[in-house]
């Protein structure tokens, strides 16, 4: 058998001793050290939502709209041509026939073009902007405004149930628009993946011109 000095058995304890606690602390802070945290969840609500799905546009989308108030209140509305963002759509209310230009982007859908007295299968997608109006516009989130053509648009509601002839349909986007120089004001509803489902044109003494969806045909 080894026989160890005294004083170096002493020093071997020594270090025995400290390398012992060096291995019990080390596992110490690491069997508590914090998690590592969890990454946050990606958002969900509505203004990270395809703002497209709200008005969608592919080419044969179709709305047939029952009016109150207005003889022209009642209309039918059609995409029929698509070029890159671009989208054409026809509104006839039975008095005249108006061609629309919509262009999409991931924040905006805005109406940069408009003809009334358009009677012809004609594409007019490459025609110089005559109007800027932003329809709708991100966030969609309730409290979101802006203002397009001198007129004031917010976004009022984001869960409005509304019951017109083609159904009941919920968590429905109501934006309103003001209209600066009179006291009336518009009510536009959108529900997601069908378009606009209802509008209010608004006057004094509660007088209203209705616009209500009652028949549509919609591809995504």
């Amino acid at each position: 058998m080894k026989i160890v000095p005294k004083p170096i058995e002493h020093i071997l304890k020594k270090k025995n001793i400290l390398w012992s606690m060096i291995v019990l602390v080390f596992l110490f802070f690491s069997g508590c050290s914090p998690a590592e945290p969890k990454s946050s969840p990606s958002p969900t609500d509505r203004q990270t939502e395809n703002i497209a799905a709200y008005i969608p546009l592919s080419v044969g989308n179709y709305w047939l709209y029952e009016g109150i108030g207005n003889e022209y209140a009642s209309y039918t509305e059609k995409v029929t041509y698509q070029q890159r963002n671009q989208y054409q759509v026809i509104i006839d209310n039975g008095g005249t026939v108006t061609t629309n230009r919509y262009e999409v982007a991931a924040d905006r859908i805005v109406n940069t073009f408009r003809q009334s007295e358009f009677y012809e299968d004609k594409n007019i997608l490459d025609q110089p902007s005559n109007i800027k109006a932003i329809l709708l516009q991100s966030p969609l989130t309730a409290g979101n405004s802006w203002t397009s053509e001198g007129n004031s648009y917010e976004i009022i509601d984001t869960s409005a149930t509304v019951e017109v002839p083609a159904g009941i349909f919920e968590n429905c986007l109501t934006v309103k628009i003001t209209y600066p120089e009179s006291r009336n004001y518009s009510l536009y509803y959108y529900k997601k993946d069908v378009g606009l489902i209802k509008s209010e044109y608004v006057m004094p003494e509660n007088e209203k011109v209705v616009s209500q969806l009652k028949e549509y045909d919609v591809q995504h």
